[in-house]
């Protein structure tokens, strides 16, 4: 039974070769203005090195600490959905092993923000809606001075501070996917955050240090991940997204937008990684034709004209803007980009035809860096007929 309206914090820590770096993450911990309030729990997400238990050891005296294990390596998603069913208190927040928060205030503001009552003047109170506080966090940069802000953000989970009696009442949680799993679980919090009883507040103020790694997924094989599995994973999780939100939302305008909006973004990403990594061009089409089949489909006939074009035109400034597409010019327009979804036969079994395509170095790097299962490539068995 989880406990609700006790004003503390569970502190969900997903650990994998993290033994050279947890000291940091947890002296961050320990270091808050409420550590009396706060409930770390390590999740040895199958490490080879072994237990954590010299850390637990360690903070016991500064905190209540505890580890659990997965018996089998699932990813970080999978890591934080286990700390969060192995803990039950109002709140939760997740930080990886090798990051810090940003300061000792960081997780009061945090629960200050997502707790505190609205002002109606006349010294009148009301419970506010707030069912995540999402601050601003820090991204530490390779030379280790340079800083990037990141405000807003509803990608990542770093800086967040979730209640868990709205993602109990949702049923929210981690899909098993090893990239942008934060990317999905959050965007079911946005768009189920849509009414003045249940709202993100987001917050000026940095709580979070995301620390550079030189070794982590998004950086090994030159960039590989980025036109790889990255955009297999975001696919999969809009996919995840919106289908749970469908069904608390079957009538939601905002969710429609949405999914148009992703629709989109998948034709960027498609012609920048037709222009710059084609190699990966064929798979991209597979996750972009899985897309179009399981969601945008069915909101096909409901997009007008007018709307089609001011969506569009709404998402390629922000992609322009972006500055990634500089020197990419597209091979394909959006209505041929339809057009060509429309009228191709869709295969989900077809994607392992198109893995036995790509190099074996470039698939083996997936394995190695740890997002992607061993031999993910291969059909699986059919199974017997007796």
């Amino acid at each position: 039974m989880s406990k609700k309206h006790d004003n503390q914090i569970d502190i969900i820590v997903p650990a994998y070769k993290a033994h050279g770096t947890i000291v940091r993450t947890l002296s961050s911990i320990v270091e808050q203005t409420i550590v009396d309030d706060l409930h770390v729990v390590i999740v040895n997400d199958c490490c080879p090195e072994g237990n954590y238990k010299q850390f637990v050891d360690m903070f016991s005296k500064f905190i209540d600490i505890k580890e659990v294990k997965l018996d089998v390596n699932g990813g970080p998603g999978v890591a934080r959905q286990k700390g969060i069913d192995e803990s039950s208190h109002e709140f939760f927040t997740c930080i990886d092993a090798d990051d810090t928060f940003a300061s000792a205030i960081a997780l009061e503001s945090l629960r200050t923000a997502i707790s505190e009552p609205i002002n109606l003047g006349n010294g009148q109170q009301v419970k506010n809606g707030f069912k995540c506080a999402s601050s601003t966090f820090l991204q530490l940069g390779e030379d280790l001075k340079h800083i990037l802000p990141h405000q807003n953000d509803m990608v990542w989970m770093f800086g967040k501070l979730y209640r868990r009696e709205f993602i109990d009442h949702y049923k929210i949680r981690f899909n098993n996917t090893r990239a942008n799993e934060d990317t999905g679980f959050n965007t079911i919090v946005k768009l189920l955050c849509d009414n003045p009883n249940e709202q993100v507040r987001f917050m000026p103020e940095a709580t979070y240090m995301w620390h550079n790694k030189e070794d982590s997924i998004t950086r090994v094989n030159d960039g590989q991940y980025g036109f790889d599995q990255c955009m297999c994973g975001w696919t999969d999780n809009m996919i995840y997204a919106i289908q749970h939100v469908q069904n608390e939302r079957p009538f939601s305008g905002a969710v429609m937008q949405w999914a148009v909006n992703v629709m989109f973004e998948l034709y960027y990403y498609y012609v920048e990684c037709y222009a710059k990594k084609p190699v990966f061009a064929e798979q991209q089409w597979q996750y972009v034709k899985k897309y179009y089949n399981t969601i945008y489909k069915k909101y096909e006939s409901m997009i007008n004209e007018k709307a089609f074009g001011e969506m569009f035109s709404m998402v390629s400034t922000a992609r322009w803007g972006r500055g990634n597409l500089v020197g990419v010019l597209p091979h394909i327009g959006i209505k041929e980009f339809i057009d060509k979804l429309h009228s191709e036969e869709y295969n989900e079994d077809d994607l392992y035809d198109i893995w036995s395509r790509i190099p074996e170095d470039l698939r083996n790097n997936n394995v190695k860096c740890g997002v992607c299962k061993s031999n993910y490539w291969e059909r699986p068995e059919e199974e017997q007929i007796e």
